[in-house]
């Protein structure tokens, strides 16, 4: 099933909430599933050989403070990416905070996203699982569901997260969005009408966009 990008209502910022106004919507709940069920011996490439992840950050847990049901299940989402992580990300809290983490996607091989190294931030809040944390971009992207701060107009991070999902089905998520988007409802519409109308000049901005993440700081 392909994943689709967000569809924002009308993509609006609402400075107030340091949020976009949006009602992102994608099919994406099979494409979940199969991430959250399939263990990394068989996540490989299509033809044959198996995609290496990026190299692990690492993160030393607080000795105290883990005791809330938001933090207990962070470090246990931070275990699984770390005994089982899925092929191309990688992700770690931020220090100390495990509230804060830090994440590297790799751009999937094969695509013009490939050999790009991707950077995000993700901000919990206690309530998770319960809702979704906030997702940004750090590096620079040219992407038609990637606003320009770097939010990610994507339904799972918005009105259709469920508690299942955790870190390594955020992430994965999101790599599958790089190079399926939906410009029908763009968070940049720049990226979205040269999606539909240029595919040469997108790639080609896109390929930039790649080159750029080798030399960001």
């Amino acid at each position: 099933m392909k994943l689709k990008g967000g569809k924002p209502d009308k993509g609006r910022y609402n400075e107030s909430s340091g949020s976009h106004d949006t009602q992102c919507r994608s099919s994406i709940v099979l494409f979940l599933s199969s991430i959250i069920i399939i263990p990394s011996s068989e996540r490989r490439r299509t033809d044959g050989r198996q995609t290496s992840p990026p190299s692990p950050i690492h993160f030393t847990p607080l000795s105290g403070h883990m005791s809330t049901p938001a933090r207990k299940r962070l470090m246990r989402d931070f275990k699984r990416l770390q005994q089982d992580p899925p092929a191309g990300i990688s992700g770690a809290p931020y220090d100390n905070n495990i509230m804060l983490w830090n994440a590297v996607i790799f751009g999937p091989d094969d695509t013009p996203w490939d050999g790009g190294t991707f950077k995000l931030t993700l901000q919990f809040s206690e309530d998770y699982p319960n809702k979704p944390p906030t997702v940004r971009f750090i590096s620079r992207m040219f992407h038609p569901n990637i606003y320009a701060d770097g939010s990610i107009c994507l339904d799972i991070l918005q009105n259709q997260w469920s508690p299942i999902y955790d870190v390594a089905a955020i992430l994965t998520s999101i790599q599958s969005l790089l190079c399926d988007p939906n410009p029908n409802s763009p968070a940049n519409s720049e990226a979205a009408r040269m999606f539909s109308e240029n595919k040469r000049e997108y790639n080609r901005k896109v390929r930039e966009i790649v080159e750029q993440s080798w030399t960001a700081d």
